[in-house]
């Protein structure tokens, strides 16, 4: 067993990344080959400031995002969901989304999932 603190970890500015736009983005692994805890799963923390969001991408694998603060958005090219904390998304492998604080004038944090062996490209 591993027990992770939450001072323990470097929080990473995502903000000039390819796959953010609109406004501030930090991430933080939590789990994850790159981490040294766990193998099987990437899990990351991903706070949106009020604006930011990802670009449309895909991944190679199913991801689960669950909120824990803020408002937020989720959205495919034919569907958008305004999310808040409690809120769940699946997006399924190679399905072409985004997701953040988007318009809604609050920053917001996800918790992401991924398989460890998962990959990510934009779609536009």
């Amino acid at each position: 067993m591993q027990v992770i603190r939450s001072d323990e970890g470097e929080t990473v500015d995502g903000s000039g990344g390819r796959m953010f736009e609109g406004g501030s983005v930090w991430r933080r692994a939590i789990a994850g080959p790159d981490t040294g805890v766990g193998t099987q799963m990437n899990f990351r923390i991903v706070n949106f400031g009020a604006g930011a969001r990802t670009k449309m991408h895909r991944h190679t694998s199913d991801q689960l995002l669950y909120i824990v603060s803020g408002i937020g958005k989720v959205g495919t090219p034919d569907e958008e969901y305004t999310v808040s904390v409690g809120d769940f998304a699946f997006i399924p492998a190679g399905e072409d989304h985004w997701h953040g604080a988007g318009d809604t004038g609050s920053p917001m944090s996800h918790i992401a999932i991924t398989t460890f062996d998962a990959t990510s490209e934009l779609s536009e």
